[in-house]
């Protein structure tokens, strides 16, 4: 073999071994592409289903927020409609002092503190406004009901002392030991479970 024939022939050779790496190059570049696209492809799949997930995580976060403001409205009006219930009772019984039929209200009263107290004596204590109603004929009257209504005889007297502050009326047994508070105020605060039922309900 001739030197020109071995130049032309390591030439070929050459030649040939570039053309199998720049293949092999193409061939590992495409692949490289093919990967990195697939990857991308995934990188966006998961970032669309964790996009998903927030948006229905903070979908379930707003109804949740929207239901308990909702709620604390409500509870918040129930509220203010039960001061404002309480109010109003607080200030027609006030205004009902001194009428007639405010003396069956005390009759009344009184006849409940007599039964719950359960003593064969008691003084009656009232505020001061409502004092000058509560005479012997009242007493009277109240006795004969605890009487018709439980069989006992009960013995009611005006209370010495100072007037109450508020509206209603104390019984306070013979030795002040034991007492039954009948005042609007305590009776509203009996009553709170009915009013808030009855609220609820309307």
């Amino acid at each position: 073999m001739s030197q020109g024939e071995l130049i032309e022939g390591i030439a070929l050779d050459a030649e040939a071994e570039a053309r199998r790496i720049v293949e092999e190059a193409a061939k590992a570049v495409q692949e490289r592409r093919e990967a990195a696209e697939k990857q991308a492809a995934e990188l966006l799949q998961e970032a669309r289903r964790k996009a998903a997930e927030q948006a229905g995580s903070l979908q379930r976060q707003i109804a949740t927020s929207a239901k308990l403001e909702v709620k604390r409205i409500g509870l918040r009006i129930r509220e203010q409609a039960i001061e404002l219930v309480t109010e109003q009772v607080r200030s027609r019984l006030a205004a009902m002092i001194g009428k007639p039929e405010y003396r069956e209200v005390l009759i009344g009263w009184i006849v409940e503190a007599a039964i719950g107290l359960s003593l064969p004596e008691a003084a009656v204590n009232s505020s001061a406004a409502e004092s000058a109603m509560i005479d012997e004929p009242l007493l009277t009257e109240a006795q004969r009901r605890v009487l018709e209504l439980t069989g006992r005889k009960v013995s009611l007297s005006k209370a010495a002392g100072d007037p109450l502050i508020g509206q209603g009326v104390v019984l306070v047994g013979r030795e002040g030991r034991l007492a039954f508070n009948n005042q609007v105020s305590t009776r509203l605060l009996r009553r709170q479970t009915e009013i808030r039922r009855i609220v609820y309900e309307l």
